[in-house]
């Protein structure tokens, strides 16, 4: 049986989140020769390794962490499909762009505002954020299921502050759940997705008016 590459199609929206699952695994197995080499930890990007502030996102603690939160990116591509706010044209370089915007922006608002976090595993915040994206998206063609789902992201977030980060997931993880990523996360993707939304809506209004004029 002779299979054609050229007619495999992956489903729409798809790649993206795939390359990104590569990455993560790969760097995960990377980890096993050069130990804590990528992780988010704030006394080794001061002396200049700079490359943290990005890989620190993409590293989890163990496998455990890392297949809870590849469900996560499998889930949020599921309930989102493509964004709209993305465009349809380079999706697989938008989606990777938006998870590095998101991870740089996270890993800055960690050092400004969270001096307290010294170390940092895992992709959780960026999932924050693109779920917060994705649902403005929804908000964006007027499907107000949106709303209900940003609302239930800034409840989750809300409720991780008072009540405190789940005990059970720290303890599958090995790790203390960085909650300030999750709060930080969920702010960067609402911001830009509002902003790519206002610009959007700004072309649409500059684009010219079809059809016959007569004076």
């Amino acid at each position: 049986m002779t299979i054609h590459l050229e007619k495999l199609r992956f489903p729409v929206g798809s790649c993206g989140p795939l390359v990104l699952l590569l990455l993560c695994g790969l760097l995960q197995f990377l980890q096993s020769p050069f130990p804590d080499a990528f992780l988010y930890e704030r006394a080794a990007i001061a002396s200049g390794q700079w490359w943290r502030l990005l890989s620190g996102h993409l590293v989890h603690t163990n496998t455990a962490h890392l297949l809870l939160n590849s469900a996560g990116v499998i889930a949020l591509w599921l309930v989102f499909g493509r964004s709209v706010l993305l465009g349809s044209s380079h999706l697989v370089a938008k989606y990777l762009g938006l998870v590095v915007l998101l991870s740089l922006l996270i890993s800055g608002g960690l050092w400004f505002w969270f001096p307290d976090v010294d170390n940092y595993y895992g992709i959780s915040g960026v999932l924050h954020g693109l779920f917060c994206f994705g649902a403005i998206s929804e908000l964006s063609q007027r499907r107000w299921s949106g709303a209900l789902l940003l609302a239930g992201c800034a409840g989750k977030v809300a409720w991780e502050w008072a009540a405190g980060p789940s005990a059970a997931t720290g303890a599958l993880i090995e790790a203390d759940v960085a909650i300030s990523s999750h709060l930080l996360g969920a702010v960067y993707g609402t911001l830009l997705a509002g902003g790519c939304w206002i610009v959007q809506v700004v072309q649409k209004s500059r684009r010219p008016v079809s059809g016959n004029q007569y004076g």
